[in-house]
């Protein structure tokens, strides 16, 4: 009688393995699919296809945004760019998994000591080289009713747009030399806000361009804002509190940095004010 308990009951342990271990592996499987997407759309600077697989849509799509507008230098990087899943750890019965991904990109800082003098050049700088670099990101899954999403949109911004979108690619805009002056509008001769509904800064050229520029703000490191707008011989650069991803109504003091690319991905002028209200 007892062999016969322990046989059953070895059974249910193997029984109750196995479904473990199906489980974890379909699991596994469902995360790295939806890991591959989000990789895809990472890669290619998707804001919108990113965001449908977050946790947090609405969130997610305001991290990304700023992301995802015209660099051409970025997108030059990261469309070389390949990417590797490495083994799940997800779990239905915790909603909770990780999976380590790394990315392998043309080595561009190389690239860069070349002294490239435009984007074109730097491409094909990038298509010549062997040489590679690795980037590793966590991408962090929560099982939310029968769909596994990424939960941690900001690490994954921060760990890798904002490495790329912090390289000085020194690249001079041609329009650089036919700026005339900036300003930003409503702040003090020195640059200050001491209460601003929104920050301006307005870019005047000494002729006229037609040409579509992007501008992003920058505050404690991070990029708040980000917007494409048609330039002819001015283009007015405003960012209001409730459209930037700090999510509050009023700008925290400190200094907010302007950085105006033109459509090649090329800085054209850097301008910081500071908000002390």
């Amino acid at each position: 009688m007892k062999k016969v308990e322990r046989v059953v009951i070895s059974s249910v342990l193997v029984t109750s393995m196995l479904f473990s271990i199906t489980s974890c592996d379909k699991a596994g499987k469902m995360c790295t699919e939806v890991g591959d997407d989000f990789m895809g759309a990472l890669l290619e600077r998707d804001a919108e296809d990113l965001a449908e697989l977050c946790s947090d849509e609405d969130e997610a799509l305001d991290i990304f945004t700023p992301y995802c507008t015209d660099h051409d230098a970025v997108e030059a990087v990261l469309s070389r760019a390949t990417f590797e899943a490495g083994k799940p750890s997800c779990k239905t019965k915790d909603k909770k998994g990780e999976i380590e991904y790394t990315i392998t990109l043309p080595d561009y800082e190389s690239c860069l000591d070349e002294d490239p003098e435009d984007v074109d050049e730097f491409e094909d700088l990038l298509d010549d080289t062997k040489d590679t670099v690795e980037m590793t990101v966590t991408l962090e899954f929560k099982l939310k009713k029968d769909d596994w999403l990424i939960d941690n949109a900001e690490d994954i911004a921060d760990e890798i747009y904002g490495e790329l979108f912090d390289v000085d690619w020194g690249f001079e805009s041609p329009l650089t030399a036919k700026v005339d002056y900036g300003h930003f509008y409503g702040a003090s001769s020195s640059d200050v806000y001491d209460d601003p509904y929104c920050l301006d800064y307005d870019l005047y050229f000494t002729e006229t361009i037609n040409e579509d520029i992007t501008f992003e703000v920058v505050y404690d490191g991070n990029v708040i804002y980000t917007q494409t707008r048609s330039a002819s011989y001015y283009v007015y650069c405003y960012c209001y509190p409730e459209d930037c991803s700090l999510g509050v109504s009023d700008f925290p003091d400190g200094n907010y940095t302007y950085n105006v690319y033109d459509e090649d991905g090329a800085l054209i002028i850097s301008a910081t004010c500071t908000v002390d209200a």
